[in-house]
């Protein structure tokens, strides 16, 4: 669906950060926001009566993996600890996904994303099997659902000689097709433990920020000093990896010197609660990281309404304190980075990726106990109209209907249990 003038009347406006609520009018026109007051002229722009419904800037997930979205219900294996469950579930899927995977699993994926209202996803995608090809699988339904995302390849070299070069040259090929705007493109990794140095040495020659998951469990740590490294940041440095606008995630095991290099190097650092908690392997303690800080789900959904709540609560269960709005915000500020569009405000010249909710509560909402409304209240289920860069892409809950996926899941489960031996 195109873009149109639309005239969004008489709306609970609420922006993040800072916190903000004002009831007025907002313009749209040609994707982005013009203008936001009280009774503001139409135009020639359609107009849609809010009657005090909120709207507010579309959310963003910075660290997903849409590779698993057909994953949910699959027979797994009981594992003891992490790497077991890499190497016995989420390796063995990854193996087992062909071409025609890539599609639907990335089509449930986003799916998801839009009724839980993220409209920008940050992708890490991994199918060793099929490698040549695979951004662009993935980019076309983004393209047929109207998302704004970051895709990158999972670069690794755990399945053998010649995979860490076809996942660099997917990400350079890549890289040249998705820009920026509403698609870009950057160089991924899965972990540094997967990776040897000369593909590592090899990816030095590719521009831009890197993806990479970091100091998940402690095996990366160790594997990165028996190398002769300090660390996985000191192996990445030494590599010119440690670039300003890329995603560390993780980073659970992460002294606090090594945050600090993070940060100081203008790397983001990526949170993700849910998965940490069942993967069991630790905590990160994301209050260290600051205005550089950002929040994902590592492969469990794109709810970031979800995300916020267990990032309140892991914290709280911890004692540590983080700002976990100010996550979300700078997912905002993320995602505008990588994207070069200005997205996360109800402001002019902010890009119009827009929810409109219907919330059920029973307490007025203020900028003063907008935090409360957030993670004791607001749900998915609220987000009624989702539009990106001015296109309606969800309208009273409801998306377009979707591609039939049940006989590929089943397809891959049955080559999953194969994977698995």
């Amino acid at each position: 669906m195109s873009a149109f003038p639309l005239l969004l009347r008489d709306a609970t406006l609420v922006d993040l950060g800072p916190s903000r609520v004002e009831r007025g009018d907002l313009l749209v026109r040609e994707g982005l926001i013009v203008a936001r007051g009280q009774g503001l002229s139409a135009g020639d722009a359609q107009v849609l009566d809010c009657e005090g419904q909120w709207v507010m800037p579309g959310l963003v997930n910075a660290h997903t993996h849409l590779y698993s979205a057909l994953a949910v219900g699959m027979p797994a294996p009981v594992v003891p600890d992490f790497p077991s469950a890499l190497e016995q579930i989420w390796w063995a899927l990854d193996r087992a996904l062909t071409l025609e995977d890539l599609g639907p699993s990335a089509q449930v994926g986003l799916r998801d994303a839009l009724q839980c209202g993220t409209t920008t996803v940050i992708d890490h995608h991994a199918s060793p099997g099929v490698i040549r090809g695979s951004l662009d699988a993935v980019a076309a339904e983004y393209k047929a659902l109207g998302l704004r995302g970051v895709l990158c390849y999972e670069i690794t070299d755990r399945n053998g000689p010649g995979e860490g070069e076809a996942g660099l040259a997917e990400n350079a090929d890549a890289a040249r097709r998705y820009p920026g705007g509403l698609l870009r493109a950057i160089t991924g990794f899965h972990a540094s433990f997967t990776v040897e140095e000369e593909t590592l040495a090899a990816a030095a020659s590719l521009p831009g920020p890197i993806h990479i998951h970091c100091a998940e469990g402690e095996e990366d740590v160790l594997d990165a000093r028996r190398r002769g490294y300090a660390g996985v940041v000191d192996r990445l440095d030494h590599h010119g990896l440690l670039r300003p606008g890329s995603l560390i995630v993780h980073g659970v095991h992460l002294d606090d010197d090594e945050v600090e290099r993070v940060y100081q190097a203008g790397c983001w650092l990526v949170h993700n609660p849910t998965s940490n908690r069942n993967n069991r392997v630790g905590y990160a303690r994301p209050g260290r990281f600051g205005d550089r800080g950002a929040l994902g789900t590592d492969g469990l959904g794109s709810d970031m309404f979800s995300a916020l709540r267990d990032a309140f609560f892991s914290a709280r269960e911890h004692r540590h304190e983080v700002d976990v709005l100010g996550l979300v915000v700078q997912n905002h500020q993320l995602a505008s980075e990588l994207l070069g569009v200005k997205l996360g405000r109800l402001e002019p010249g902010y890009e119009a990726d827009i929810l409109r909710l219907y919330p059920d509560h029973r307490t007025p909402l203020t900028a003063d106990n907008l935090f409360g409304h957030l993670v004791f209240g607001l749900q998915a289920r609220h987000v009624r109209d989702v539009w990106v860069a001015g296109r309606p892409v969800m309208k009273d809950g409801q998306l377009p209907p979707g591609k039939p996926v049940a006989s590929t899941a089943g397809d891959l489960w049955d080559r999953y249990e194969q994977e698995r031996g």
